[in-house]
């Protein structure tokens, strides 16, 4: 077998690794500089937050687009629109008046991330032999995922230094190093520009957007809460219609026939919705509960982080020579221990004990995360590996967006159901039943591990895994 990989293809999934790795670093970064934001634009937490939830839906929409754009243009041409759309946006947030103009910064920044970060594993996928994908994908899931650990300890340090503009000013020139080094790698392409589904785009986008309003208020119950979640639903079926009817389609739903596919698909959105669940309860609870400073809260998921983006490359080698079935044992089992601590514990729990739980999540975060992204496109045809890499690459970004509407709704709907409604009480007592949320969403994942593990082993003796 011929494990060489030539250094320019090397260089430009670096580049463009490192591309999605800025945007993800600008998100997460920007979580601790809130309280600030508050003060400085004169508006309230809702309203800001939506630079994080507004962002992560733009990016989520951009990458359903994700394999019309890599029919109808060249490499080199969508790696150009990210950086060029990402230092335009950068610049207005650097120099933004008033919140509108940061706001529609922070969108145009979505578009951006959201025509990176599918790239980089599309490139994998095209450019790597398929016995060594698992390798490389772990490792540019690792520069990815160094940047949501790095995120907060990086922004919490430049708000303490300088002011929140200064955290866009020097992602910067990151970015347009990666930018350049891509583009100095990339070979010369011909494209031809297809129809674009633009009413499956619509739907679809209608159905995310309703479902994260929705989600985001459902502490609330008022009529915008079911509004929202009704419009979504209709706009789903909808969608789903034009997408089985149409000629054109925004995304091929026959990768849906593939049983292993559809499994790992299932189980990367349950594993991602978890993890960036617990990076929203830990950290608010370490404050609101414990009394620790914002930097504490921001380091405790630190170690976690940090330990499952360095395991990602040896994971991804254990897949190369191994498969996937072994690491799915381990990782479940991390997924149990670390729900059954914090279930078990969450009216006990100390800075150590949250270190401790959320790194036994990450270990099994780093066994089957991107190796679920590797195994289920490695299980398609070619030609859908761009609609398939397209889903798993909405549902990663859109599970963050709809684990934080979710979460924060029980944190703040169950204390008040029972009458607490302010402190420190309040916020533990909702954190107790987002524990058994949590633990419920861990069953779910044993329950689709269980049955991808027999689908691969049905596999393993030659039957056909379609659905």
């Amino acid at each position: 077998m011929v494990d060489h990989v030539d250094k320019k293809t090397k260089l430009l999934i670096t580049g463009t690794a490192g591309l999605a790795f800025c945007g993800v670093l600008l998100e997460t970064s920007l979580n601790v500089t809130f309280p600030e934001m508050t003060r400085y634009f004169k508006t309230g937490l809702g309203t800001v937050q939506w630079l994080t939830t507004g962002y992560l839906l733009v990016v989520a929409l951009t990458v359903l687009a994700a394999a019309w754009l890599e029919h109808s243009f060249t490499t080199r041409a969508l790696i150009l629109a990210s950086v060029g759309i990402f230092l335009g946006s950068d610049l207005m947030c650097i120099l933004a008046p008033c919140f509108p103009v940061l706001m529609a910064g922070r969108l145009l920044q979505g578009i951006s991330t959201g025509i990176a970060l599918p790239l980089v594993f599309s490139l994998i996928m095209k450019k790597v032999p398929l016995h060594i994908q698992g390798r490389y994908v772990g490792s540019a899931g690792m520069a990815v995922a160094l940047a949501p650990s790095l995120g907060p300890t990086f922004g919490g340090a430049v708000i303490q230094a300088s002011s929140w503009r200064a955290i866009f000013l020097i992602v910067l020139p990151i970015e347009l190093v990666f930018g350049l080094i891509a583009l100095i790698s990339v070979d010369r392409e011909s494209a031809h520009v297809g129809p674009f589904a633009w009413l499956q785009f619509l739907l679809l986008g209608i159905f995310l957007t309703g479902l994260t309003m929705g989600l985001s208020t459902l502490d609330v119950h008022g009529p915008i809460t079911w509004l929202s979640l009704f419009i979504g639903a209709l706009a789903l079926v909808a969608g789903v219609w034009a997408l089985a009817h149409q000629s054109t389609r925004l995304i091929d739903i026959a990768v849906f026939r593939n049983r292993t596919f559809t499994l790992a698909l299932i189980l990367y959105f349950l594993v991602q919705f978890v993890q960036i669940g617990l990076t929203f309860i830990l950290p608010n609870m370490a404050q609101s509960v414990l009394g620790e400073t914002s930097t504490v809260a921001g380091l405790l998921l630190l170690p976690g982080s940090l330990l499952s983006a360095l395991c990602q490359p040896i994971t991804g080698g254990y897949l190369d020579g191994h498969g996937l079935r072994g690491l799915l044992a381990v990782g479940s089992t991390a997924f149990f221990l670390s729900a059954l601590g914090f279930l078990a514990l969450s009216r006990h729990l100390s800075v150590p004990l949250m270190v401790l739980l959320y790194a036994c999540y990450m270990v099994g975060q780093a066994c089957v995360f991107n190796n679920l992204l590797t195994v289920g496109l490695q299980h398609i045809p070619a030609k859908l590996v761009p609609d398939g890499n397209a889903l798993f690459n909405t549902l990663q970004q859109y599970s963050g967006a709809a684990s934080t509407g979710v979460l924060a709704a029980i944190i703040t709907g169950m204390p008040k159901a029972r009458g607490i409604h302010a402190g420190a009480q309040a916020f533990q007592f909702g954190a107790v039943w987002a524990f058994v949320f949590v633990f419920l969403i861990v069953l779910g994942i044993l329950l689709v591990a269980w049955f991808l593990e027999r689908s691969l082993a049905r596999q393993d003796k030659g039957e056909v895994q379609v659905v």
